[in-house]
């Protein structure tokens, strides 16, 4: 089977996301090819959308929040008539040709953007090709409702109601979760981990990181946990593709024995074994992660709008802790670090969500024909 699975841009979850499906494809025999759905519309706007996400997430998180809240609140920003629709609708065409000429047999969305555009596909001139909508957020984000694909891949099973509530045929509904690429499911124990990563094996270790994009109130956050750090402790900042951040903190903390600034890093499900504790925003991709890994997270609200259900979830369920304030959670963090019972209470809180291999379930959905 020739598989189309198209992504966007805006953040490394959704790209994270694809991976994930391609590689439980692949190693099951079917080739796929990964795409940018925005770049059907052109490369122009490609960029110009993924350079404005990562500005507005970067330094103007509330900007996009108050976005995102608009448009849950006036849904006319994005229905049939709208400036954003009509700029999807616009790459279309070319993503229908591109798709047939190619002989793809299913087309898997893991953003919202190429959802829509395979839903206009469809209803206008549909073609013989299964297709399926990966939800990377614990809620119905913002138009999802007119979305109509074969299959409709949600998070968890209570989330499944919230679609199902929109509208959303039930028959189409697949609450196998968020999938994540199979480094994963492997579990190295936590001593080695910590030796491979540096760590001393008879400390703690706190792992930071705020996104692919780096951002949120790390520099306030690791400052105030710097200066509690008990000895028995370490701290691994991850800046990920945020080079001015990293450059900040490799400079200021230079001298810290118990404080290691790393930029991009590919060997996150090792640094993850190696962890006690995982301090990062509530990205649905990395909180899926660490839940499937069974480590328990403080989780950093620095953007809001689809993130904010997600710290809901895992919170909620116990897999997951928060505060108010960059000094609340900082104080959270030295906290959790010395009750070892109840890091262990969370990471078996997070164990029994019992999230599996998602891309699996959903190759065995996709194959059924």
């Amino acid at each position: 089977m020739r598989v189309l699975i198209l992504s966007c841009n805006t953040g490394e979850g959704h790209n994270s996301c694809a991976a994930a499906v391609k590689a439980e494809f692949e190693s099951r025999g079917d080739s796929c090819i990964i795409m940018d759905a925005l770049t059907f519309i052109s490369n122009g706007t490609s960029k110009f959308i993924s350079k404005w996400h990562v500005r507005l997430y970067r330094y103007f998180p509330e900007v996009f929040n108050k976005g995102y809240s608009f448009a849950e609140e006036h849904p006319v920003t994005f229905d049939e008539k709208s400036a954003a629709q009509h700029i999807l609708k616009i790459g279309c065409r070319k993503l229908r040709r591109f798709i047939t000429a190619n002989g793809f047999d299913a087309v898997i969305c893991t953003h919202l953007f190429p959802a829509l555009m395979i839903t206009e596909i469809q209803k206008r001139s549909p073609l013989s090709v299964k297709t399926a909508f990966v939800v990377t957020d614990y809620t119905a984000s913002p138009t999802a409702e007119d979305v109509r694909t074969d299959i409709f891949v949600t998070p968890y099973r209570n989330v499944s109601d919230d679609f199902a509530a929109l509208g959303i045929p039930a028959e189409t509904l697949l609450p196998s979760g968020i999938p994540v690429r199979p480094m994963f499911f492997f579990h190295t124990d936590k001593t080695k981990a910590k030796e491979s990563a540096g760590i001393d094996p008879q400390k703690k270790h706190l792992l930071i990181m705020s996104g692919s994009m780096g951002c949120g109130p790390i520099k306030k956050i690791l400052k105030d946990i710097s200066e509690n750090l008990p000895a028995d402790c370490e701290v691994t900042v991850i800046c990920g593709t945020n080079k001015r951040l990293f450059r900040r903190l490799a400079d200021e903390y230079v001298a810290f024995g118990n404080v290691s600034i790393r930029g991009y890093t590919k060997n996150i499900s090792l640094l993850m074994d190696s962890a006690d504790l995982y301090l990062t925003k509530p990205g649905g991709i990395s909180t899926t992660e660490a839940a499937v890994k069974g480590l328990p997270m403080v989780l950093v609200n620095a953007v809001g709008g689809c993130e904010a259900p997600n710290l809901k979830f895992f919170t909620e369920c116990g897999a997951a802790a928060t505060a108010e304030t960059p000094e609340g959670l900082a104080a959270l963090c030295i906290e959790l670090l010395s009750d070892g019972e109840r890091l262990e209470k969370m990471s078996e809180a997070a164990k029994a969500l019992g999230i599996g291999n998602s891309a699996a379930v959903l190759y065995e959905k996709i194959h059924e024909r």
